[in-house]
């Protein structure tokens, strides 16, 4: 019998399957693409109609494969923060995204409970995005759902519920909702208390990556007979899977993860932080170590808008020198990780007339951004952390991007194809040795001169970033 196993990952805009053949490594993959549905602040998907797509991605990806083949063990990645309501057999709520903010709605709650207070004991601090304060937000809106039958099921746990009957969570997406005490590794039952929840109201705490049960009957008379003999592991989130296939979890290799968001992440025994510096702090899947994060915000988000609006497809990007001095002044990258930052980040910006500039122009104006906010929160992370080297993958790295943040950082930089990553995780989660030749490509620095140029731009860029933060809460109170 020719066994694979295969990563079902859940992200906001697209559903993928990944299978890998054990003996060959030979991998295959098929994405659907999802559309959220906006409502307010609220961003949601139909669990019906999402399970549907991930069935479809499921029995697409076999075709690609021998007929022979038999998937044994399916790991689910998902996105973080989202989550769904449900009560005995059946949904109660939609899956609300990581990109809805309706939590914004409870930052006065929060703030009653005290900030510091939040983020000593959770490792994060406030963001409407994290799945507490829309927790709190949707029981205040509609209490008649959160009685002591209901359970909150991230989108990991949903799908294991849908496909083995089996309620369960993983501990790294409790503390990344902000439900956690990180200190003692368990769900925080003081918060779920103060805030009015159940003690019950997240599943029982399972182990990443041990098996739960086989494919429940009614999802396999749906599935190709390829998976009708698959195990469903604990999984857990995406960008614990993402950093786990780049960094193959080494303590002192820090991961970007350049997507429609761009987070930073990296491995530590201890937590950390300054009073500039206030990282994310969930638990990881190394034993005695933290996954600390930052975020970058929104770039690839913003790429995809400026491609969306190009009438003419953007030729190769040239980082010689007169094509960076002529690139605008583009912001909308973060770039410091602390709750204040945050907020006052500089809205999308481009400076000057939009007309004016090519779209060659406008995507290096917005990847020098992108390079300078990465290089200071990373300079900032190395004040208090020993990192190596840095590895950037997902489907928005590129060899550009990582050009340009060489001309910043001194340390050795490595591009990884998410593909690449995906097939080291598979490996590692069968128990295999995963080659160094695996690591990726290193990048090379640009010549002096342009480098150096780059540096000085740093300064100008800094000056007016600073110029403009605090704008988006004013827009936000005009709107």
């Amino acid at each position: 019998m020719n066994s694979a196993f295969a990563v079902i990952d859940i992200g906001g805009s697209s559903v993928k399957v990944t299978l890998m053949e054990c003996d060959t490594h030979k991998t295959y993959s098929h994405s659907i693409a999802i559309q959220p549905i906006l409502q307010d602040r609220h961003i949601f998907l139909e669990p019906e109609k999402l399970l549907e797509q991930i069935i479809e991605a499921m029995n697409q990806v076999v075709c690609f494969a021998d007929s022979a083949l038999k998937v044994v063990r399916i790991s689910i990645s998902s996105l973080r923060q989202g989550f769904c309501l449900v009560s005995g057999f059946r949904e109660i709520s939609p899956i609300y995204l990581n990109s809805d903010t309706s939590g914004q709605f409870a930052k006065d709650e929060e703030e009653k409970f005290g900030m510091k207070k939040i983020y000593s004991e959770t490792g994060h601090w406030f963001a409407p995005q994290l799945t507490l304060p829309k927790m709190i937000n949707l029981k205040r809106n509609s209490p008649e759902k959160f009685d002591e039958t209901t359970r909150v099921l991230f989108v990991h746990d949903w799908l294991v519920w849908r496909f083995t009957g089996v309620q369960i969570t993983e501990m790294g997406l409790v503390s990344a909702g902000q439900l956690a005490a990180i200190n003692e590794n368990q769900v925080n039952y003081e918060i779920l208390n103060y805030f009015g929840f159940s003690e019950k109201i997240l599943p029982k705490i399972a182990e990443f990556n041990q098996p739960i049960e086989k494919l429940q009957s009614d999802v396999k008379n749906r599935l190709n007979s390829s998976w009708w003999e698959s195990t469903v592991h604990v999984g857990g989130g995406d960008s614990h899977f993402l950093h786990l296939g780049a960094s193959m979890n080494e303590s002192d290799v820090l991961v970007v993860s350049a997507g429609s968001s761009t987070p930073i992440s990296w491995l530590n025994k201890s937590k950390i932080f300054t009073s500039e510096l206030h990282p994310w702090i969930s638990t990881s899947f190394r034993e005695g170590h933290y996954f600390l994060e930052g975020n970058l915000g929104y770039p690839g988000t913003h790429y995809g808008w400026l491609l969306k609006n190009f009438a003419v497809k953007p030729k190769d990007i040239s980082l010689d020198l007169k094509a960076v001095s002529k690139a605008p002044q583009v912001f909308g990258a973060c770039n410091l990780w602390n709750q204040e930052k945050w907020e006052s980040r500089p809205p999308f910006t481009i400076v000057g007339d939009v007309g004016s500039y090519s779209n060659e122009e406008l995507i290096l104006g917005l990847l020098l951004d992108y390079a300078f906010s990465l290089a200071n929160q990373i300079q900032n992370i190395q004040k208090d952390f020993v990192i190596a080297s840095i590895v950037i993958t997902g489907g928005g790295s590129n060899a550009n991007l990582c050009k340009l943040l060489k001309s910043l950082i001194d340390l050795p930089i490595y591009i990884l194809p998410q593909d690449v990553a995906v097939t080291n995780l598979l490996s590692k989660l069968n128990n295999e040795e995963v080659t160094t030749k695996a690591i990726g490509s290193e990048i090379n620095s640009l010549d002096f001169e342009i480098s150096q140029y780059i540096k000085d731009l740093t300064r100008t860029h800094s000056q007016l970033y600073s110029e403009l933060e605090g704008i988006r809460g004013v827009l936000s109170e005009i709107h």
